[in-house]
């Protein structure tokens, strides 16, 4: 007899990985690993699981998201626990830097949208996001524990959804589309943050959603509500994503949905 009732869950089919498990980061992977969805159009990425670089956040995240219907793939790097090879005062082997292999990109490319979780150290959160964008053309939600802003990747040259660097300045294919902040690594991600992570990702999703723009007018003072950066608006500008304002003493351009006047 068929059965024609549900109790309220979709099954997702997901190819498990190739090796075992190892206990040091929270039994979920080793390095090098992903576990691949029949069809996802979201790819978590975690970094190589170390004792310093415990990602049981990336479970948790990804089980949450599952049970809210957004099915994906989670990757671990091959090398995801050093800093890339262009960080400020770094000296190391070659092979210790953070970097992408050939098979991680086109592991990547089927993907929509990234979810990409690092630590609790702003500049290498910073640099390794950029070390990413600069290789694959995805928008990407940065889950991290430090506190940080589109702003802050903005002056790095890294394209952003509400803040970017002027052209010349612009270091980047993919884009920051999303910032989750205060996710610790060992530490059991909160229900509110899974549920932040999922909006998020409702809005990188193609056909991107932005926020209205405001009707900003050059010569007058603005301020960029989340870091409180204010100044003369020397600058309009307007395309496909809505109006853009460049504010006197930076060279970045703020979606005017995050603007107000002072």
């Amino acid at each position: 007899m068929p059965v024609t009732t549900s109790i309220g869950r979709k099954s997702q089919y997901i190819d498990c990985r190739a090796e075992i498990g190892v206990g040091v980061s929270a039994g979920i992977a080793q390095r090098g690993t992903i576990g691949l969805a029949l069809k996802y159009d979201v790819l978590v990425l975690g970094m190589s699981g170390t004792r310093r670089h415990v990602f049981k956040p990336v479970c948790e995240i990804s089980m949450g998201l599952r049970e809210r219907g957004i099915e994906l793939s989670v990757m671990i790097l091959s090398t995801g626990e050093g800093v890339p090879e262009d960080f400020p005062g770094t000296f190391a082997v070659k092979d210790t830097f953070m970097h992408l292999t050939p098979k991680e990109l086109e592991q990547m490319k089927p993907a929509k949208v990234l979810i990409a979780h690092f630590g609790n150290v702003k500049r290498h959160v910073l640099y390794k996001a950029r070390m990413l964008l600069r290789n694959i053309d995805k928008p990407c939600i940065i889950v991290c524990q430090t506190p940080i802003d589109f702003e802050d990747f903005a002056e790095l040259g890294v394209r952003t959804l509400y803040v970017r660097p002027i052209e010349e300045n612009v270091g980047t294919k993919g884009y920051v589309s999303g910032i989750i902040t205060d996710v610790a690594r060992g530490v059991t991600c909160s229900k509110s943050k899974v549920d932040e992570t999922a909006r998020e990702v409702w809005i990188s999703m193609p056909p991107q959603y932005l926020e209205p723009s405001l009707p900003f007018e050059a010569g007058k003072t603005a301020r960029y509500v989340p870091t409180g950066t204010k100044g003369v608006i020397k600058d309009i500008q307007d395309d496909k994503q809505g109006r853009w304002a460049m504010l006197e003493g930076t060279d970045l351009w703020y979606h005017t949905s995050k603007l107000e006047y002072v």
